[in-house]
């Protein structure tokens, strides 16, 4: 008769255990394809992995990830000692009627060199921008110039200048095809 009562003990335990996991997998958000709860609505730009940074309106910029979490994603994408302290959004310049390209920029220095990383991002349609792992990666590393800048043509980069020319001085680009900004690690 001992067993009688433990064997309803455990039966009601487990039946309890149950109802919390059940519980646990009802009270999730709704998500869509892009892996947030109605955040775009019929708008086909990234997938889940994307991350969301910014969204534009008529007087206001609105970062959607804070600028300190975004510049120590940049150091840990540069992984070699840069120290990044500059984070912005800026429109690349184009060709009139073109489609605007956005794009993220952090900047710093690695030893008292200048060092850039711009990212560009894809509209949502309703100018919320997202940071795509497939999304492109230039960077910029300063020899012997106080800054450098990125070139661009078409509202693309396709290359640097340096701020002040001085003999033997120049900014390398380097491109890379993703990026893992926001890579889980």
């Amino acid at each position: 008769m001992k067993f009688l009562p433990r064997l309803l003990g455990l039966g009601l335990l487990s039946l309890l255990v149950m109802l919390l996991v059940m519980s646990c997998e009802t009270a999730k958000t709704g998500t869509n394809e892009f892996g947030s709860p109605n955040r775009i609505k019929g708008e086909a730009i990234a997938k889940p992995e994307s991350r969301q940074i910014v969204h534009f309106t008529d007087t206001t910029t609105e970062y959607k990830t804070t600028r300190s979490e975004l510049a120590r994603a940049f150091i840990r994408q540069f992984n070699d000692g840069t120290v990044v302290d500059k984070i912005q959004v800026r429109k690349a310049p184009g060709n009139d009627g073109a489609p605007v390209t956005y794009y993220l920029i952090g900047m710093g220095l690695r030893g008292g060199t200048f060092r850039a990383m711009a990212l560009p991002l894809t509209s949502s349609g309703d100018n919320t921008y997202y940071l795509r792992p497939a999304a492109e990666r230039y960077t910029l590393t300063s020899v012997g110039c106080p800054a450098c800048f990125f070139n661009f043509e078409n509202g693309r980069i396709v290359g640097t200048s340096c701020t002040e020319s001085y003999p033997g001085s120049h900014c390398d680009l380097k491109v890379e095809a993703t990026n893992e900004l926001f890579a889980n690690k």
